[in-house]
């Protein structure tokens, strides 16, 4: 993993995914920045709104080629991956997640709901494939904070990043295995094409109408749903930066 994008707290004292410890000057400086970034983050939301991003334009490629969605530059933490357990989906085995213990139960709530739910061939053919190269899930902070998750195939075992927003207790678990879904189908298929990301969004909302209701709504799935209704969805990802 020496090769990935940059940390954004490289060197910074972490625990994981807990805020850096900075040095004193820099929060005295971030102290006098609040009121300016206040009125900057008002005036933003007044003239372009938290919609404005097109919705095929909300998981841009990456223009290095190696993560399935451009997040920027991320963060994360370094506690060791533990295998997850699926007593009824053999396929699922050899899936490990890193983080916390909260972190590892949210991760195998939603993939043991999604086992349950006995996925379409194709999706259980990716997680598959991810399990079979050991894949690790864990949460990452995205400079690219809109973005809801990204896949590295650069290293030996592929690492499946999750938005931080999801390990929160406020959020659903399993909106996360839609974003799995979603991931895993690079697995097979070329990065940074519109097709392979038409069908990784047609896999993404297959199991968002398995595994979610309208209870629980889920933005990466609304999108997907609005993104496979454009009567040109191929032409869409294409303006979006696909190839």
């Amino acid at each position: 993993m020496a090769d990935r994008p940059r940390p954004v707290y490289e060197g910074a004292r972490t625990e994981e995914l807990e805020e850096p410890l900075l040095p004193r000057w820099f929060v005295l400086l971030a102290l006098a920045a609040i009121p300016v970034a206040i009125g900057v983050a008002i005036w933003a939301f007044v003239v372009f709104g938290p919609e404005e991003v097109p919705v095929a334009e909300r998981r841009p490629p990456d223009p290095q080629g190696r993560l399935t969605t451009d997040v920027g530059q991320y963060n994360i933490g370094e506690t060791a991956a533990v295998p997850l357990v699926f007593p009824e989906c053999q396929f699922f085995r050899g899936i490990r997640a890193g983080g916390s213990d909260l972190d590892r139960s949210r991760i195998q709530t939603a993939l043991s709901t999604l086992c349950a739910s006995r996925p379409p061939e194709a999706v259980a053919q990716g997680i598959a494939a991810f399990a079979a190269r050991r894949g690790v899930i864990r949460f990452a902070q995205f400079q690219a904070t809109g973005v809801d998750s990204t896949l590295d195939l650069g290293a030996e075992d592929p690492l499946l990043l999750l938005n931080a927003r999801f390990s929160r207790e406020d959020t659903e678990p399993l909106w996360i295995a839609p974003l799995v879904a979603h991931d895993t189908t690079y697995m097979s298929e070329p990065v940074g094409q519109a097709e392979s990301e038409l069908e990784a969004r047609t896999r993404e909302a297959a199991v968002c109408d398995l595994v979610l209701d309208d209870t629980r709504p889920s933005r990466a799935c609304d999108d997907a749903a609005e993104l496979l209704g454009f009567i040109d969805p191929i032409r869409a990802l294409q303006s979006a930066g696909f190839e």
